[in-house]
């Protein structure tokens, strides 16, 4: 299972994976850390992350960025209408008033959603990842915004979907950052409260949140954010500046050549970056329009003064955090900054007045998302044991339901649901009492932000058969863990009269009488919220329920009672009936239009692996020619005759025209079937230069094996006398052979000059050598035979008395010869037992 963490940033994207020594950034095929978030679309396929930022110079038009400021926003949008003043591609509003992005892509003009966009630089993500794990990346947790609405954060789901992942959490990049900063602190207090405040300043938003840490936990306090303040509006300041100054001086005006923007918005940024560590910087572009070089010069406190409209924001959401978290400025012990704008001294500067204390830069300012995600998936994930630490998330809009009562002439209601700062994830039940099917709508209120779409969906609940005039129903809307609204089910509960029967010299027990009522609101026909719920999460809610309904099959039991004495008594039972739940998202995508999008995705992911392999393809021909050649004047020279040098020679030459020329966009078989024809003609003088490298190496391994068999065989050696003459025999006439075989093949070929092609291989010596090692191996290990077991001397008896006859003469020569013999006898053995010993183990006393 894979555990990683994707931070999609406006500009850029990292990769962060889990594994057990702890989070790693993974590098891209470039061995960078940071991905660039473009997608370029050229005529055979699109190029995406580091591809696309190399390409997009040279086809602008075609090169789209800042998708996220595209994600689920209406093309009226005020700030998207901004945004577009600076993009060089085209965007329009589609049939549904969401923006459509057009390129060119295939020889034919194509529109793409910010979702399809959005996919792509998630599918080039997940390569990224599955390149480094060797495995399928399909779990993941992604960083989003804290200010994404409900729309936004379907959209990442989607294209999620569409790029082949599962999130098991869309993160906020604020939260992410807090974890990344408190899971490793060990000095955590565990009474009091540790208050921080981190300030991300990214390339397009301002994000500002103060968290309260406890040993073990952190709780998000307050959030503030400001979309459209980051790093690009400085870049931005200094590309009007240097824009209005390149036309005064040298009469161009860039905002008419789209690559001229594009050139002078990168050579901005780098500026930018060197004032950031420097009092002033130069800015040089060569031939940035009508073949003209520009030059400019920047003091960082000229910088400042044309940034004041953009630095006089920075202090907005800092105090709004801090007004929201109910704290001073001497409560927050520490400030935080991240985020890549945030190297801006001005902005530290401003940070450090209004808290009163320096910020500290203790995490990678531009890896700590990305490395929080990671921890969290890890935390979901059952792979990995994580460090216990609860993490308290707070959502950042006050979420509410609105109907219509049955009445006409009533105005709608509306009740909050999830306020401001509810926890995530969280579930909560609300009760009707309608006669007929109605609608509930989820929309946003006192959110203070303009740009967010107040109607987030409407659900249509029924249609159902009510037992009496009104019916009640349960309601249960979730808010999930990705901060998605949505109204899970609704169900019907009606009272019904069983009867039980019960013993009747014992009353009733006041249990069997119990039912499920929910008292009547003053207004039934409002339907105003009389079973309001707030559990700590959707697994404690669940489990309620499921506790409620055990005691409910609890009540409906029989009692036990006496069969003489049977009493029919009336009990009231809850019957519960699933009412249909029909959803409508403005602006989401649909489920067919989703599997369509997969499809598409799918087809496009396989033309560029088409085109890659064309690409590699058409390498190997061009790599093969040069590299032929080359040999052919030098080491190769020598293994081919003069006449079919030249020939190949122009041969290679005319493959190296076409490539250039008419072979420049061909197919993939055009390119194999190329190549195969130059190697008809190549290999062979190829494989004749290897025999050649390899033929004494092979030779002499061929003469040792032979050599090292016939002197076992002739040798007198006592560890071969026990092998048959006739068997060693066979030995030597098979090495005798071998090695005539071998002479007569090295006369033949040493006679050939290098050019012709060999008759004796490399391939032949060692199957020569592998044969007779498989005749002559078996033979000269022959394991000798196992010695004859030694009869064992008789046991001692008691000598009976003997006459002086009988016994011997110590003096007689018979009986020393007898002796003597029965010594003699016994050498054999110990003298064939010595044998066994290897040589050289003799005992030196002997």
């Amino acid at each position: 299972m894979s555990v990683v963490g994707f931070d999609l940033g406006n500009e850029s994207c990292i990769v962060a994976v889990a594994r057990q020594r702890g989070i790693d950034v993974v590098l891209n095929e470039e061995s960078k850390r940071e991905t660039p978030a473009i997608v370029c679309f050229g005529d055979k396929q699109r190029f995406i992350g580091t591809a696309g930022a190399a390409t997009s110079t040279m086809n602008p038009k075609n090169s789209i960025s800042q998708i996220k400021r595209l994600l689920g926003r209406k093309f009226s949008d005020p700030e998207l209408q901004s945004d577009m003043a600076s993009f060089p591609f085209r965007v329009t509003e589609g049939p549904d008033g969401f923006p459509l992005v057009h390129v060119r892509y295939l020889g034919e003009e194509r529109m793409f959603t910010p979702t399809q966009l959005l996919a792509m630089v998630l599918s080039n993500l997940k390569g990224i990842a599955e390149g480094n794990l060797n495995a399928a990346v399909v779990d993941c947790c992604i960083g989003i915004p804290v200010y994404f609405t409900d729309l936004q954060r379907r959209a990442v789901l989607d294209a999620a979907t569409i790029a082949g992942l599962r999130p098991l959490r869309l993160f906020h990049e604020t939260t992410a950052t807090a974890l990344a900063y408190g899971i490793y602190k060990t000095d955590l207090p565990e009474n009091d409260q540790l208050n921080v405040a981190f300030v991300d300043v990214g390339h397009a938003s301002m994000q500002v949140s103060i968290v309260g840490y406890k040993k073990g936990q952190l709780k998000m306090l307050s959030h503030a954010y400001d979309r459209s303040l980051g790093g690009r509006d400085f870049d931005e300041a200094l590309f009007k500046h240097f824009a209005a100054k390149f036309k005064e001086e040298y009469k161009i005006d860039v905002y008419q050549n789209a690559r001229a923007c594009l050139r002078l918005r990168v050579a901005c940024e780098k500026l930018k970056k060197v004032l950031s560590a420097n009092p002033e910087a130069p800015l040089n572009i060569e031939c940035l329009m009508d073949e003209k070089d520009v030059r400019g010069f920047i003091k960082r406190d000229e910088f400042e003064h044309i940034s004041a409209s953009v630095l006089e924001r920075v202090k907005g959401p800092l105090e709004k955090a801090l007004t929201e978290a109910g704290l001073t400025t001497e409560n927050v012990h520490f400030v935080e900054v991240v985020g890549s704008g945030s190297r801006v001294p001005a902005i530290i500067k401003i940070i450090t007045e209004f808290f009163g204390k320096e910020p500290r830069r203790t995490m990678n300012a531009s890896e700590c998302v990305a490395r929080g995600c990671a921890l969290q998936c890890a935390i979901l994930s059952p792979t990995f044991k994580v460090r216990e630490f609860q993490v308290t998330e707070g959502f950042p809009f006050s979420i509410a339901l609105s109907w219509k009562p049955d009445t006409q002439n009533n105005a709608p209601h509306e009740t909050v649901v999830f306020p401001k700062g509810n926890p995530i994830p969280s579930l909560k039940a609300l009760t009707f009492f309608r006669s007929n099917t109605f609608d509930v709508d989820v929309l946003y209120v006192d959110t203070g932000d303009s740009q967010v779409l107040q109607k987030i969906s409407t659900y249509t609940i029924g249609p159902f058969q009510p037992k009496g005039e009104k019916a009640k129903l349960k309601v249960k809307v979730r808010l999930n863990i990705h901060g998605v609204v949505t109204v899970d089910s609704a169900t019907m509960l009606e009272d019904e009269d069983v009867e039980v029967p019960v013993s009747s010299g014992n009353e009733i027990p006041k249990d069997a009488t119990k039912m499920e009522t929910d008292e009547a609101p003053s207004d039934p026909a409002a339907g105003t919220d009389v079973n309001m719920q707030e559990p700590k999460s959707t697994e404690t809610a669940e489990g309620a329920t499921a506790a409620e309904n055990g005691a409910q099959d609890a009540e409906e039991k029989s009692v036990p009672m006496d069969t003489d004495a049977k009493v029919e008594q009336s009990k009231k039972k809850v019957k519960k009936i699933n009412v249909p739940v029909h959803e409508l998202v403005y602006g989401a995508l649909e489920g067919a239009e989703l599997q369509k999008a997969v499809e598409k995705e799918y087809e496009m992911a396989l033309q560029d692996r088409v085109m890659e392999e064309t690409k590699e393809k058409k390498n190997a021909v061009e790599a093969y020619v040069y590299d032929m050649r080359n040999k052919l004047y030098e080491k190769y020279s020598d293994f081919v005759a003069s006449e079919d040098k030249e020939a190949l020679i122009t041969k290679l030459q005319e493959v190296e025209d076409w490539l250039y020329e008419d072979g420049e966009d061909e197919t993939k078989g055009v390119y194999i079937a190329k190549l195969e024809e130059l190697k008809k003609v190549g290999d062979p003088i190829e494989v004749r230069f290897k025999e050649w490298e390899i033929r004494d190496s092979a030779v002499s391994q061929l003469v040792y094996c032979i050599n090292s068999f016939r002197e076992a065989a002739l040798s007198n050696d006592q560890k071969f006398e026990h092998i048959e003459v006739s068997e060693k025999q066979k030995v030597i006439n098979e090495c005798s052979e071998a090695e005539t075989w071998l002479i007569e093949k090295k006369q033949q070929q040493d006679s050939l000059p290098k050019h012709a092609n060999p008759v004796l291989l490399a391939a032949d010596l060692k199957k020569k050598a592998e044969t007779l090692d498989r005749f002559c191996k078996p033979i000269m290990t022959k394991p000798k035979p196992a010695p004859k077991p030694q009869t064992p001397p008789p046991a001692e008896t008691t000598p009976e008395p003997q006459t002086p006859e009988q016994q011997p003469d110590a003096a007689n020569p018979a009986a020393e010869a007898a002796a003597a013999s029965e010594g003699a006898a016994q050498e054999p053995v110990a003298e064939q037992m010595d044998t066994d010993k290897p040589e050289g183990d003799a005992d030196p006393s002997v």
